[in-house]
């Protein structure tokens, strides 16, 4: 049972990839919570494949309309390969049919009746967008047979060609009309580098932050400062596209015009753009830098919020505390160190214009963890489980050692060893965070970076300061000693519930679930396998707590798992801080039903 096709031109790559993420979404998020999902074949099959190989999947949108598709496995959580088209049937059709993209979005839309509120028709546009992304991509990568994302750290960041499997618009991102190009220096997916782009400012204004940083170094590796004018000016760099944004508002063109700010032009150094789109990777540089990007990039507004500024540092500041206790529960710890931060803001001005200067020209360094590891042990987790140009996870090619996969797949014993050494390196220091410390970690697959030594794992690097929440029941006692503002630390804080769904929902849901589905390509019962290798470290891990963990507990006797819902924060238009979780079966006892409720003690 495969879908790898080696002859699929682009345009059909990017449709399958497109509509695999949004079934992945709707499968997720609507049919499985709401009980609409069987695995059978309608009574009414005219139009359908007569493939004998597949497991028929049948969702019931609404009373009037059905969705089918055939799949590899039966999955509790919706964690399937997709082994046909989709196909659609209305009532009043005389037979199944397989739509576009657009015509799916728009009959989604049309029988949307489970929700009641105000629906983002824009949503059409943006799908298809994300698909028009993903065909050039594509066919970029057809160019380049021999490019394979696997073979070092920048290559990973490079080569997640298809995006998030589980978000209706994977590689949405709305650049300004007059930046749009076919494949721009500064998208990641195509390989460049390109110039950073440079301004000069007056040294007064300029605010550089640091944890065991001295500010004068700072600023020698946020921009190339022999481009400053004179001793009283200072260089920052950003993003080709923040900066055409930023010379083009009102309060930038006139202090350009009044010789306040130097526009320096594409001056700075060349890097390389990264799968986040606004981080900057330069071979040996000690930092990787994270400037602000004011596109949304397929759910969210890149932008270096100022309240992200400050809580960044203070998250810098608690891991480096952390490590020095030297915690046997967190033994397998390993972070990107983020000790510093540079903004400039005018003198003049009311708050809210410097707060908007602050966040446009903000700047966080994060370090370079290629100079601690090397580049070739790097590998981002996404690219790892993600799929090639043909739809073939990369994986099954880097476990074999070869460049590509069109040969006999790895031993499922092999295979085993391998997720096994995985697991050590990722769930023991996730839940030891947030059991032993408060401290919720998002470890989906683009926030870590797996280290290996000879294609076996040996450490999860754990990185974005940005995204790490303090529980309020006992993170926050972490803040003892800082003066925040209530704003900082309002962004800094989350529920013990809150901490659990996010915890749970990116380990297991968005990483390993992705994990398991790659790795048992063509062999279903391999994840089965997998799945119970999960739950034999999660146990393990839970004996070497050594606190409560009431909801870990739960997990393990069979409580549900959170999915946070991606695909209905964008039909409602919200912003992703709004995100809800729905409830996903137990994939380990998927009939047991558990307590809800646990005593967080």
């Amino acid at each position: 049972m495969s879908d790898a096709h080696p002859s699929r031109l682009a345009d059909e790559v990017s449709r399958h990839a497109s509509m695999h993420a949004l079934l992945n979404c709707i499968i997720k998020e609507v049919a499985i919570p709401q009980d609409t999902l069987s695995y059978r074949f309608p009574t009414r099959r005219d139009g359908l494949p007569n493939s004998r190989h597949g497991v028929p999947l049948l969702i019931d949108w609404s009373a009037s309309l059905t969705l089918f598709v055939l799949v590899d496995r039966h999955s509790v959580i919706g964690s399937h390969f997709y082994l046909s088209e989709l196909y659609l049937f209305e009532t009043g059709d005389t037979a199944w049919r397989a739509p576009s993209l657009a015509e799916l979005i728009a009959a989604l839309l049309a029988h949307c009746r489970w929700h009641d509120g105000r629906l983002n028709q824009e949503l059409c546009d943006q799908v298809v967008q994300s698909q028009d992304v993903m065909t050039t991509i594509a066919a970029h990568a057809a160019q380049r047979p021999r490019l394979h994302p696997l073979t070092d750290y920048r290559s990973s960041e490079q080569g997640l060609w298809f995006g998030h499997p589980n978000h209706p618009t994977p590689k949405a991102r709305h650049w300004p009309s007059h930046l749009l190009q076919d494949r721009p220096a500064y998208a990641p997916e195509f390989g460049a580098t390109t110039a950073l782009h440079q301004f000069s400012f007056p040294v007064a204004g300029l605010s550089v932050q640091t944890n065991r940083l001295h500010a004068p170094d700072v600023l020698a590796q946020v921009a190339d400062q022999r481009h400053a004018e004179d001793g009283e000016r200072v260089v920052l760099s950003m993003h080709p596209v923040q900066a055409d944004l930023f010379r083009r508002d009102a309060r930038v063109a006139q202090r350009i015009e009044e010789g306040v700010i130097g526009d320096l032009g594409p001056s700075g150094w060349q890097a390389a753009p990264t799968a986040s789109m606004r981080t900057w990777y330069l071979e040996d540089h000690p930092w990787v830098l994270k400037g602000s990007l004011n596109v949304r990039i397929t759910n969210c507004v890149r932008k270096n919020a100022w309240y992200e500024l400050e809580s960044t540092l203070v998250i810098d500041r608690i891991m480096h505390r952390l490590t020095q206790q030297q915690d046997s529960a967190l033994q397998a710890l390993c972070v990107a160190q983020e000790p510093a931060t540079v903004h400039w803001t005018p003198a003049e001005g009311d708050e809210a214009d410097r707060r908007w200067f602050r966040e446009q020209t903000g700047m966080i360094l994060r370090e370079n963890f290629c100079r601690r590891f090397t580049p070739q042990r790097c590998l981002l987790s996404a690219t790892l489980f993600a799929r090639d140009a043909q739809l073939v996870p990369m994986v099954l090619s880097f476990l074999d050692g070869a460049e590509e996969t069109q040969h006999a797949l790895p031993a499922e014993r092999q295979v085993r060893d391998w997720f096994q050494a995985y697991l050590k390196t990722l769930i023991a220091p996730v839940m030891g965070l947030f059991f032993r410390h408060g401290i919720v970690m998002e470890p989906h697959l683009q926030n870590c970076v797996l280290i290996h030594e000879a294609g076996m794992p040996r450490q999860m690097l754990l990185r974005d300061f940005e995204g790490v929440k303090l529980t309020k029941d006992k993170g926050v006692d972490w803040l003892a000693g800082e003066s925040l503002s209530p704003r900082v630390r309002e962004s800094m804080t989350y529920s013990r519930e809150q901490g659990w769904n996010r915890i749970a929902y990116c380990l297991l849901v968005n990483h390993l679930a992705e994990a398991i589905l790659a790795l048992s390509w063509q062999r279903p019962a391999l994840g089965d396998a997998l799945w119970q290798d999960t739950l034999d470290e999660l146990r393990r891990v839970r004996e070497t707590l050594g606190v409560a963990a009431p909801e870990l507990d739960v997990l393990l006797a069979g409580g549900e798992l959170p999915c946070k819902t991606n695909f209905t924060l964008r039909l409602m238009a919200k912003a992703d801080r709004e995100a809800q979780y729905v409830a996903l079966p137990n994939p380990w006892y998927p009939h047991r039903v558990v307590s809800r409720e646990a005593a967080y003690g």
